[in-house]
Protein backbone atom coordinates (compact mmCIF):
# COMPACT_ATOMS: atom_id res chain seq x y z
CA UNK A 1 0.00 0.00 0.00
CA UNK A 2 2.81 2.42 0.27
CA UNK A 3 4.31 2.14 -2.92
CA UNK A 4 0.90 2.60 -4.17
CA UNK A 5 0.59 5.73 -2.35
CA UNK A 6 4.31 6.71 -3.69
CA UNK A 7 3.25 6.40 -7.04
CA UNK A 8 0.32 8.17 -6.73
CA UNK A 9 2.35 11.12 -5.14
CA UNK A 10 4.89 10.87 -7.48
CA UNK A 11 2.30 11.22 -10.46
CA UNK A 12 0.48 14.54 -8.76
CA UNK A 13 3.89 16.08 -8.18
CA UNK A 14 5.05 15.43 -11.41
CA UNK A 15 1.56 16.59 -13.04
CA UNK A 16 1.94 19.84 -10.86
CA UNK A 17 5.61 20.67 -11.78
CA UNK A 18 4.51 20.55 -15.40
CA UNK A 19 1.74 22.63 -14.79
CA UNK A 20 3.93 25.42 -12.83
CA UNK A 21 6.10 25.62 -15.61
CA UNK A 22 3.50 25.94 -17.71
CA UNK A 23 2.12 28.74 -15.85
CA UNK A 24 5.62 30.41 -15.22
CA UNK A 25 7.31 29.96 -18.42
CA UNK A 26 7.36 33.11 -21.00
CA UNK A 27 5.95 32.35 -24.64
CA UNK A 28 8.52 31.11 -27.44
CA UNK A 29 10.32 34.12 -29.88
CA UNK A 30 10.58 32.93 -33.46
CA UNK A 31 12.20 30.02 -33.24
CA UNK A 32 14.96 28.62 -35.93
CA UNK A 33 15.53 24.79 -37.00
CA UNK A 34 18.17 24.22 -39.20
CA UNK A 35 16.67 26.39 -42.92
CA UNK A 36 13.03 26.51 -41.17
CA UNK A 37 11.93 29.55 -39.05
CA UNK A 38 8.88 29.75 -37.46
CA UNK A 39 6.34 32.39 -34.58
CA UNK A 40 4.81 30.11 -32.26
CA UNK A 41 1.42 31.99 -31.21
CA UNK A 42 0.78 33.36 -27.96
CA UNK A 43 0.69 30.06 -25.37
CA UNK A 44 3.48 27.52 -27.15
CA UNK A 45 6.85 27.33 -25.21
CA UNK A 46 9.93 25.47 -26.63
CA UNK A 47 10.46 22.12 -25.22
CA UNK A 48 13.89 20.88 -24.33
CA UNK A 49 17.07 21.82 -26.75
CA UNK A 50 17.02 24.11 -30.00
CA UNK A 51 19.48 21.49 -32.67
CA UNK A 52 20.01 22.59 -36.70
CA UNK A 53 17.68 19.58 -36.94
CA UNK A 54 15.05 19.34 -34.16
CA UNK A 55 12.45 21.39 -31.88
CA UNK A 56 9.84 20.40 -29.61
CA UNK A 57 7.19 22.53 -29.05
CA UNK A 58 3.87 22.38 -26.61
CA UNK A 59 1.27 23.78 -25.42
CA UNK A 60 -0.41 21.79 -22.75
CA UNK A 61 -1.17 18.84 -23.73
CA UNK A 62 -0.19 19.38 -27.27
CA UNK A 63 3.50 18.29 -28.57
CA UNK A 64 4.68 19.62 -31.76
CA UNK A 65 8.15 17.89 -33.26
CA UNK A 66 9.78 19.68 -36.01
CA UNK A 67 12.18 18.06 -37.58
CA UNK A 68 14.43 19.39 -40.48
CA UNK A 69 16.73 17.73 -43.11
CA UNK A 70 17.97 17.96 -46.55
CA UNK A 71 15.51 18.13 -49.64
CA UNK A 72 14.19 14.87 -50.44
CA UNK A 73 14.16 13.61 -54.06
CA UNK A 74 10.41 11.71 -53.70
CA UNK A 75 9.40 15.13 -52.58
CA UNK A 76 6.74 15.17 -49.64
CA UNK A 77 4.41 12.83 -50.06
CA UNK A 78 7.74 10.46 -49.87
CA UNK A 79 9.00 12.28 -46.96
CA UNK A 80 5.49 11.91 -45.29
CA UNK A 81 5.61 8.46 -46.01
CA UNK A 82 8.69 8.07 -45.04
CA UNK A 83 8.35 9.68 -41.87
CA UNK A 84 5.43 7.41 -40.94
CA UNK A 85 7.34 4.12 -41.40
CA UNK A 86 10.80 5.40 -39.74
CA UNK A 87 9.31 7.78 -36.76
CA UNK A 88 5.77 7.24 -36.11
CA UNK A 89 5.43 2.93 -36.57
CA UNK A 90 8.32 2.67 -34.27
CA UNK A 91 7.64 4.74 -31.24
CA UNK A 92 3.74 3.74 -30.71
CA UNK A 93 2.03 0.47 -29.87
CA UNK A 94 -0.09 0.59 -32.41
CA UNK A 95 -0.61 3.71 -35.44
CA UNK A 96 -3.60 4.00 -38.00
CA UNK A 97 -2.72 6.64 -40.39
CA UNK A 98 -5.96 8.63 -41.49
CA UNK A 99 -5.19 7.65 -45.38
CA UNK A 100 -2.56 8.13 -47.65
CA UNK A 101 -0.90 11.31 -47.75
CA UNK A 102 -2.80 14.21 -49.50
CA UNK A 103 -0.59 16.63 -51.48
CA UNK A 104 -0.82 20.21 -50.71
CA UNK A 105 0.95 23.64 -51.70
CA UNK A 106 1.92 26.50 -48.69
CA UNK A 107 0.78 29.43 -48.92
CA UNK A 108 4.66 30.72 -49.94
CA UNK A 109 4.17 27.82 -52.36
CA UNK A 110 6.42 25.47 -50.71
CA UNK A 111 5.17 21.75 -51.77
CA UNK A 112 4.13 19.84 -48.79
CA UNK A 113 2.21 16.58 -47.70
CA UNK A 114 -0.13 15.45 -44.85
CA UNK A 115 -1.97 12.68 -43.01
CA UNK A 116 -3.85 12.45 -40.10
CA UNK A 117 -3.12 9.57 -37.60
CA UNK A 118 -4.47 7.84 -34.42
CA UNK A 119 -1.88 6.16 -32.30
CA UNK A 120 -1.82 4.08 -29.07
CA UNK A 121 0.68 4.64 -26.80
CA UNK A 122 2.31 1.47 -24.55
CA UNK A 123 0.75 3.22 -21.45
CA UNK A 124 -2.98 2.78 -23.27
CA UNK A 125 -3.28 6.74 -24.12
CA UNK A 126 -4.43 7.36 -27.32
CA UNK A 127 -3.49 10.29 -29.61
CA UNK A 128 -4.80 12.06 -32.27
CA UNK A 129 -2.16 13.40 -34.80
CA UNK A 130 -1.57 15.08 -37.85
CA UNK A 131 1.83 15.15 -39.77
CA UNK A 132 2.68 17.63 -42.76
CA UNK A 133 5.89 17.27 -44.72
CA UNK A 134 7.41 20.01 -46.55
CA UNK A 135 10.01 20.40 -49.13
CA UNK A 136 11.60 23.24 -50.61
CA UNK A 137 14.89 23.30 -52.88
CA UNK A 138 17.48 24.31 -49.15
CA UNK A 139 15.61 21.87 -46.92
CA UNK A 140 12.81 19.50 -46.12
CA UNK A 141 10.71 19.77 -43.07
CA UNK A 142 8.26 17.51 -40.78
CA UNK A 143 5.73 19.02 -38.82
CA UNK A 144 3.88 16.48 -36.50
CA UNK A 145 1.41 17.64 -33.91
CA UNK A 146 -0.37 15.39 -31.76
CA UNK A 147 -2.13 15.05 -28.69
CA UNK A 148 -4.46 12.94 -26.19
CA UNK A 149 -7.57 12.60 -28.24
CA UNK A 150 -9.86 15.27 -27.88
CA UNK A 151 -6.60 17.73 -27.39
CA UNK A 152 -6.12 18.40 -30.43
CA UNK A 153 -8.75 20.45 -31.81
CA UNK A 154 -8.15 23.83 -30.13
CA UNK A 155 -4.63 23.91 -30.97
CA UNK A 156 -4.92 22.66 -34.63
CA UNK A 157 -5.47 26.54 -36.09
CA UNK A 158 -2.12 27.59 -34.38
CA UNK A 159 -0.49 24.28 -35.40
CA UNK A 160 -1.52 25.26 -39.27
CA UNK A 161 -0.82 29.32 -38.98
CA UNK A 162 2.86 27.98 -38.10
CA UNK A 163 3.10 25.80 -40.91
CA UNK A 164 2.05 28.54 -42.81
CA UNK A 165 3.77 30.94 -41.86
CA UNK A 166 7.30 28.94 -41.61
CA UNK A 167 9.80 30.46 -43.72
CA UNK A 168 11.60 27.27 -45.30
Amino acid sequence: MPAVIVAVLLVVVAGGARSVADATATDAGPVTVGAVRLQPPEGWQVDGPVTPTFVRLHKGPVVLDITVRPPVAGGPTFLAALYREQQLEPMYEQVLPGGEPEQLVLASGVPAAGFTYVAGTSDGVTLDGLVVATDAPNAAAVFDVRAPTGELTDAIQDVLTMVEGATI
